[in-house]
């Protein structure tokens, strides 16, 4: 057990593979219960599992909780709730693959917002990943066709995941004030708290507007599974494997995430992988790969893969 401990590269396959199965459950939940209401459950499961084992930390920052409550109030709406409940609403629309592949332009986001809202230098390098990646996303949204694109044709759930990956870029770079103030477990239980009742009266509201189907076993357990796996292990498996090899070289394994949603996808769902998917796949892939493989001066992504797991 101890020797899977320090084995960083293993850590690193199990917390992207629970990550990519992340979309796999939403999209199987996504016909019987509501966005709102999976989001709120899949809190209310996680911060049960949590809170008896970070409740001591969080009476011991609870007077930073205090000063910077705005701050956390904020990463909640956008991390906790907003990039959670935009990614479910979307797999209405769009199935799992394209939505892990739209999740994996994250880093590009990032570093897209880094630039216009913080003046982070982007060099030649991080332009030409941006445009590789790009026109992957372009090519997986319009599946190939130039007529949907002249048109302007989109899925809605491609757009609304473009959208969550946009919340999830302004957590990232928020996050990195909020982080010389408080312990990133501090900040990962405060906003798990503050997401939770938040979407208390949302869930209520939503309910009576959209009622919800019996949920079964299938049902519970694919909730169970979002509460558990990328929200708890994910976070604690990716935290020890940056802790082993640094942020670096952990994070061209995120890359494996839409890799496992596809397949675990196409065995679980048997969804289709198409040609313009794996076309758009392959350049998301080699764009965020090759802004991975960077000096380390360059901050945004660092910031990224630190608090990558927050959330999630």
């Amino acid at each position: 057990m101890k020797k899977l401990q320090n084995n960083a590269y293993i850590l690193l396959i199990f917390s992207t593979l629970f990550w990519g199965g992340n979309a796999v459950a939403g999209k199987y939940l996504a016909g019987s219960i509501p966005p709102v209401t999976i989001s709120f459950i899949r809190l209310a499961i996680s911060l049960l599992i949590v809170l008896p084992f970070i409740f001591p930390l969080l009476k011991r920052e609870a007077s930073a909780a205090r000063k910077n409550v705005k701050v956390l109030f904020i990463l909640s709406i956008t991390g906790v709730i907003g990039y959670n409940l935009l990614s479910y609403w979307a797999l209405n629309y769009t199935t799992a693959i394209n939505s892990s592949l739209l999740n994996s332009t994250s880093p590009l986001f990032i570093f897209l917002l880094s630039y216009l809202l913080i003046g982070e230098k982007i060099t030649w390098k991080y332009t030409l990943s941006i445009i590789l990646s790009m026109t992957g996303v372009m090519i997986v949204i319009t599946r190939g066709s130039i007529e949907r694109l002249l048109s302007l044709q989109f899925n809605a759930g491609d757009l609304i995941m473009l959208l969550a990956v946009t919340m999830w870029a302004f957590y990232s770079i928020l996050v990195r004030d909020a982080s010389k103030k408080m312990s990133s477990l501090g900040i990962f239980g405060y906003s798990l708290l503050i997401g939770f009742i938040l979407m208390i009266p949302a869930s209520i509201i939503e309910l009576s507007f959209v009622p919800m189907d019996r949920i079964g076993l299938t049902e519970w357990t694919a909730l169970f599974y979002l509460g558990i796996f990328p929200s708890i292990c994910s976070f604690l498996l990716w935290n020890r494997a940056v802790a082993l090899i640094g942020p670096s070289r952990s994070s061209i394994f995120m890359n494996l995430t839409p890799v496992f949603g596809a397949l675990i996808a196409f065995f679980v769902l048997g969804e289709r992988i198409t040609v313009p998917q794996i076309i758009g796949g392959a350049l998301v892939f080699i764009g965020v790969l090759y802004s991975s493989l960077k000096r380390k001066e360059f901050t945004p992504k660092n910031i990224m893969v630190e608090n990558q797991v927050n959330s999630k």
